[in-house]
This record gives C-alpha cells, sequence and structure tokens, in this order.
C-alpha cells in the first residue's frame, strides 16, 4: 500500500480539516483531495464524510485509521533498519524551520564536513509541523526547530536559546536609544511572518498578552521580505537576534524590548523510540555550538 496515500489520510485524519492537514504536509488542498482520492478508489470505500467545520472519518475510515498507522511503523522501521545496516556514507536528512535555517545552518555545515567530510547531509526546510510529522514517520533523521511550538510524541533536546529582538529602521527613534517599549509597539506600524511559521505565532502570543496590537501592514512567508521592508521605512518587526547579528545593514537597527524580555528556545528534535544515527548526533553538536558561539 502507498505509504504517501496512508500519511495523508492520518494527516487529515488527525486534523478534522483537509485545508489544515494540506498545510502541514506542504502540499495543495486539491492535491491532499486527490490522494484522498485515489485511496478510496484503491480500498473501494469512502473513508470521509464533509461537514460544515471539515472532514470526519465514516466507519471504514475508522477501521482504517489504527491499521494505517501500523503499516507506516513497520514501513519506518524497515526503512531505518536498512539505513543502518546499509551504506556507511549514506545520506543525513537534517529538517530545519525557515527562521533558523539561514542562521545556523551554514556555520553547522562547515563544521560538520571538517569532522565527517564523507557524509553527505541532505537539508529540508519546512515549518514546524510539517518537519515534525517528517521526524515522526522517519523520513528525516533531526529537525532543528524552535519552541514554545509544540512537538507532541517526539524527544526534544535543548541546544541554546535566542533572544528576539525589533527590527526597526535606521531613522527610528528607537535606534538612536538602544531599546524600545512595549508601548512604542503598540498600533506601529508592523511587519509580521505568517503565522504558520513557529516564529509568527510566538511574536502573536506576545503582542496578544503584552496588550500590543501593532497594525500590521505587512504578513510575508519570507523573513528576508520582512526584514528589507524594515530597511525601507515601511514598519517594524520582531525578529530573531541570530538575524540580526548575520544580516547587518546600515538601513536598518535591531533593538531589544526594554520593559519585555523576549526569547525562543532552539531545540533538536529527534523520534523518540529510534535509535540516533551517530552523524545525526555529531551534527547536532556542530548546530549547539554555532547556537551557543563556540
Amino acid at each position: 500500500m502507498d505509504g504517501t496515500l496512508l500519511r495523508a489520510f492520518l494527516e487529515a485524519a488527525d486534523a478534522g480539516s483537509l485545508s489544515r492537514a494540506a498545510r502541514t504536509l506542504g502540499i495543495t488542498q486539491p492535491s491532499l483531495t486527490l490522494q484522498i482520492q485515489r485511496l478510496e478508489r484503491a480500498l473501494g470505500a469512502t473513508l470521509f464524510r464533509r461537514h460544515g467545520r471539515g472532514v470526519a472519518l465514516t466507519a471504514a475510515g475508522e477501521a482504517l485509521r489504527p491499521r494505517a498507522r501500523r503499516i507506516l511503523d513497520e514501513m519506518r522501521a524497515a526503512e531505518e533498519a536498512l539505513r543502518r545496516d546499509g551504506d556507511p556514507g549514506a545520506t543525513l536528512t537534517v529538517g530545519a524551520i525557515p527562521t533558523v535555517a539561514p542562521y545556523l545552518l551554514p556555520d553547522a555545515l562547515r563544521r560538520f564536513r571538517a569532522h565527517d567530510g564523507a557524509r553527505r547531509v541532505a537539508i529540508h526546510e519546512h515549518y514546524s509541523a510539517a518537519l515534525a510529522r517528517l521526524v515522526a514517520d522517519g523520513a528525516l533523521d533531526v529537525a532543528i526547530a524552535a519552541r514554545p511550538c509544540a512537538f507532541d510524541g517526539l524527544a526534544i533536546e535543548h541546544l541554546g536559546r535566542d533572544a528576539l529582538v525589533v527590527a526597526v529602521p535606521a531613522h527610528h527613534p528607537a535606534a538612536r536609544a538602544g531599546a524600545i517599549t512595549l508601548a512604542e509597539l503598540h498600533e506601529a506600524p508592523a511587519l509580521a511572518l505568517d503565522e504558520q511559521h513557529c516564529l509568527g505565532a510566538q511574536v502573536a502570543d506576545f503582542c496578544a498578552r503584552g496588550a500590543v496590537h501593532p497594525t500590521v501592514v505587512c504578513r510575508s512567508a519570507q523573513l528576508a521580505t520582512v526584514l528589507e521592508l524594515v530597511g525601507a521605512g515601511v514598519g517594524v518587526s520582531i525578529v530573531p537576534a541570530m538575524a540580526a547579528t548575520r544580516q547587518p545593514s546600515p538601513t536598518r537597527a535591531y533593538v531589544p524590548v526594554s520593559d519585555a524580555p523576549f526569547e525562543r528556545e532552539i531545540v533538536a528534535v529527534w523520534r523518540g523510540d529510534a535509535p540516533r544515527d551517530g552523524a545525526a548526533r555529531d551534527f547536532v553538536e556542530c548546530v549547539r555550538g554555532v547556537v551557543r558561539g563556540w
């Protein structure tokens, strides 16, 4: 049975929504619908019924759900056994979220290649929810991500902390003051990351808890776009300090929130029930060194 179709089925069953499941899988909703239909045709049964709030499993879908999990678990175990017992130079697969990958992975890869130049490394950049699914399915050896996003059912290893700062145009008063307050952020024109990014969701939660309601003038999927627009004077944005240190610019400044320190935790995400490949452990140590400035 096609593992891709079973993963699509399980994601839709768990999410109760085809649109949410498609976002998690990193595909379009029409593509997910086609995968579900292919599975239904192969099985000769309807697996979902549609309702106003999303989808629910039929009796056939409920019967398939535990069997699909067992099939995927067995496929994953077989793949891992073959990888462990096969070529010692097999590709190491690493996932990373977009607000971490460009700032940590280049240095980590240089360190890792100095240690193990023969091992191939494949990088998969995606949102946290999609990476969590790929780790759980055994498609990734490890993912580098950030909390407080949840990674239910997976093992989390702390690597370090990254402060979150406010990027402001170079002419902004906070650039001269070297800091900004929550009050100054309130109703300020703001550039925000899409909340599919765990950082976008974290910033939105931070603002809500601080009773800060900035005026969002742009919402982007790319942190690089946000930073360029800050430099153009369009607005301000809360961004990772690692972006500030690695992407300085004369058109913008990075300042802390003086009355509300703000940070995120950088983590490695593993399958809790799987042996950890030695090369993956070595790579994670390289990432830890970059995070902590060793």
